[in-house]
């Protein structure tokens, strides 16, 4: 097990503990909520060039094996119809091919019929603030902005040649959150984070279906998916990812 995974399991360790002792010693007063979601992500495709200019267009999906993933977030709402949320949600693909072209990747010429091994991570760290334009019995409904870090890294490797391309950059989105709780407990949710600019464009928007077992605890699965990318002289890199999961939501 790698030092960078060690670290994430930590850090999940410590965030879960944190979390579910607020969760037991505030569920009486409190108006937060704690969510991990677990489950399997695969990509569709990850059409990559780079450097945006002189670099190889090839899509680096084929080489990328599905992966397991986390990601957990925490939302407080204020005593008003304003509330925060804290998310990260890191992620990771690995594996390997045999491209059947030449690539020029970010100043390196990797061979065509060599094996060549691949990464691509893509983490997020997310802050929202945002407003309850409903709160229903059975409605709520959430708008606000997100402001995004994006942590990107792509790696090829073969036997005798090694070249990566890190992309660490800041992105606004716009953020809406609906759930409908149904007569029987159960429950529909939707969330968004979203925009489209000049420069490029970033979707994240999952779809849940759940039960809600008490004012404290719901459980959802479902399915999300992750889709943009930039275009400049830089990098060109568009990729969507496949996400299915289970969530747990503590809510106190």
């Amino acid at each position: 097990m790698n030092s960078v995974l060690r670290a994430q399991i930590m850090k999940l360790k410590f965030f879960t503990l944190f979390f579910i002792l607020l969760t037991v010693t505030n569920v009486a007063y409190s108006i937060s909520s704690f969510n991990l979601e677990l489950g399997t992500a695969q990509n569709s495709y990850n059409q990559v060039k780079i450097d945006g200019e002189n670099g190889t267009l090839f899509n680096l999906r084929p080489a990328l094996n599905p992966s397991d993933y986390y990601r957990v977030s925490f939302i407080h709402k204020f005593k008003s119809p304003n509330g925060i949320r804290f998310l990260y949600a890191p992620l990771k693909f690995s594996g390997e091919k045999k491209f059947n072209k030449d690539i020029n990747f970010n100043g390196e010429l990797f061979p065509a019929n060599q094996k060549t091994e691949a990464q691509f991570q893509f983490n997020s760290y997310r802050a929202t603030y945002f407003r309850e334009i409903i709160s229903q019995k059975n409605l709520l409904l959430r708008v606000g902005g997100t402001i995004k870090v994006r942590d990107a890294f792509i790696e090829l490797k073969q036997s005798d040649r090694t070249k990566a391309r890190k992309s660490v950059g800041i992105v606004p989105l716009v953020y809406a959150y609906s759930k409908y709780k149904f007569e029987n407990n159960f429950t529909m949710t939707l969330d968004f984070d979203g925009l489209v600019a000049p420069q490029g464009r970033a979707f994240d928007v999952g779809l849940m279906f759940g039960y809600y077992f008490n004012p404290a605890l719901q459980i959802d699965l479902g399915y999300r998916m992750l889709e943009g990318g930039a275009d400049n002289e830089k990098v060109y890199n568009f990729s969507q990812i496949n996400y299915l999961f289970t969530a747990i939501q503590l809510n106190f």
